[in-house]
């Protein structure tokens, strides 16, 4: 009884096969770092997978709406490849996904509206991709993420205040975002204590460095480069001792 496929570093080459329905009981596929290419097969969307990866490899085309039919998938992260297209709305249909990383790939569009019903994500990834629009609002109802990167995606902005609500993060990363040179404040980030990562690099912040970010007492990592900051860093500041700038 077949549970788990892990071909990690294997050399292989070839296609993804269709019909993964002789393995009823698949769980989990992992293909990363192979030198694998062509589509994912609409099949899979009949699958019962939790884990699927397929990390760099040479994989192109859209992600087939079919995927958002797996309803036990927990983890999806195809990040490393070719894959191009917008994101299907369907993929908002999986109600238990928690890992969605789509990094360094040639997505185009907007997120879908859809990814407001992703409620069970811990963490998403989307940088270095080609999708247009601003950081969508929707983003606030991801209560339970821990880490969100948004680094060079193509997306402009201004960072949407919901992202105030996220307070079990811990890892945040936004850079390079697009925009017309309109600046915006500082995003209202008091309630993520447990940030240990804060990367706004190249996000058109403008005004002053608010106190509360020197009382980010978990703060290990803080990057506020290339932004249109302004006035003095805040006395917060002197208690900080284990974070790097």
């Amino acid at each position: 009884m077949l549970k788990h496929r892990v071909l990690k570093n294997q050399n292989l080459e070839g296609s993804l096969p269709p019909d993964l329905s002789r393995f009823p009981y698949l769980q989990e596929i992992d293909l990363s770092r192979n030198y694998l290419n062509g589509t994912i097969p609409r099949e899979w969307g009949a699958t019962q997978m939790v884990n699927i990866s397929m990390v760099g490899n040479r994989f192109t085309g859209p992600i087939p709406k079919e995927i958002g039919n797996i309803s036990t998938l927990v983890n999806f992260t195809v990040e490393f490849n070719q894959f191009s297209g917008v994101l299907p709305p369907e993929l908002g249909n999986l109600s238990r996904l928690e890992k969605l990383h789509l990094t360094s790939n040639n997505f185009t569009g907007q997120l879908p509206a859809a990814f407001e019903k992703l409620t069970t994500l811990k963490d998403f990834r989307i940088g270095d991709n080609q999708f247009t629009g601003e950081i969508p609002n929707l983003i606030q109802n991801w209560t339970n993420l821990q880490k969100l990167v948004i680094q060079g995606s193509g997306l402009s902005g201004p960072i949407p205040p919901g992202i105030a609500v996220l307070e079990k993060m811990t890892d945040l990363r936004i850079s390079d975002l697009q925009g017309n040179g309109t600046g915006a404040p500082f995003p209202p980030l008091a309630k993520m204590i447990k940030l240990k990562i804060l990367i706004l690099r190249s996000c058109n912040i403008i005004g002053l460095i608010p106190d509360f970010v020197g009382e980010l007492t978990s703060l290990k990592t803080l990057d506020l480069s290339f932004n249109k900051l302004d006035g003095e860093i805040p006395d917060s500041f002197l208690g900080v001792k284990q974070a790097t700038y």
